[in-house]
């Protein structure tokens, strides 16, 4: 039980403490050559496993964001492979601590089925040793009652979670894509096979940090400032 807690504490942190995969921002305006300019927005066009992708320019990052990126509306950062921003950690889910998003989405649910066994398992000693039935065992021990019901509430949660994240696992798709429909009606580049897909996303090399947390930070600029004057 200390080693599962040990385990679900250490992967909360690595979730929350490594950069998610944030890609810096650039300080001049980057080039629009090649770019598809023909709707207002800036665009250039690559070919991934013969599926044509194209590019998106972010106008605050000034950057023309990688494949499978996203501006994260609630960091204010450009990031990689960008999964989703969970609210209930705090921090965006991406490229570089998805494998440990996923790790600790797995054991906290594994710790709260040993809960609610654990507190089952009690209520039914309880019963046998008062001999009161449940409804005035319940009654003498409350907090076991909570319990149990607020392990049973995180392991529908959690279950959720794990299993919907493992299948976007194994299918080599980020919860942003899955819920935009990104691939419907177009096969998915990234997809190699099931095998292979969980090797890529959980057991392939932790790609470095692309931000220097040492450097000056730079003072923001507003985008629609940087706006010309009309007439």
């Amino acid at each position: 039980m200390m080693i599962l807690s040990l385990q679900v504490i250490v992967n909360l942190i690595l979730v929350t403490a490594i950069d998610p995969g944030i890609i810096p921002r650039s300080t001049q305006q980057s080039s629009v050559e090649d770019t598809d300019s023909s709707n207002g927005s800036r665009r250039k066009k690559v070919t991934i496993n013969g599926v044509q992708l194209k590019l998106k320019y972010c106008r605050i990052c000034r950057i023309f964001r990688p494949p499978r990126s996203c501006h994260c509306a609630i960091c204010d950062n450009c990031v990689e492979k960008f999964d989703h921003h969970c609210p209930w950690i705090g921090q965006c889910i991406a490229l570089r601590n998805y494998r440990f998003y996923l790790a600790f989405l797995i054991t906290a649910l594994v710790f709260f089925i040993y809960i609610f066994a654990f507190s089952c398992w009690r209520i039914h000693q309880r019963m046998l040793e008062s001999g009161t039935g449940l409804f005035g065992m319940l009654r003498n021990c409350p907090e076991t009652l909570a319990l149990t019901l607020f392990s049973f509430a995180a392991i529908w949660f959690l279950g959720g979670l794990a299993i919907f994240h493992s299948f976007l696992t194994a299918i080599n798709q980020t919860a942003y894509e899955n819920f935009r429909n990104r691939y419907e009606g177009s096969p998915n580049p990234y997809d190699k096979g099931i095998i292979s897909n969980i090797t890529e996303v959980l057991f392939s090399p932790l790609p470095p940090s692309r931000v220097d947390f040492r450097a000056e930070a730079m003072p923001r600029r507003n985008v629609e400032d940087e706006k010309p004057p009309l007439g």
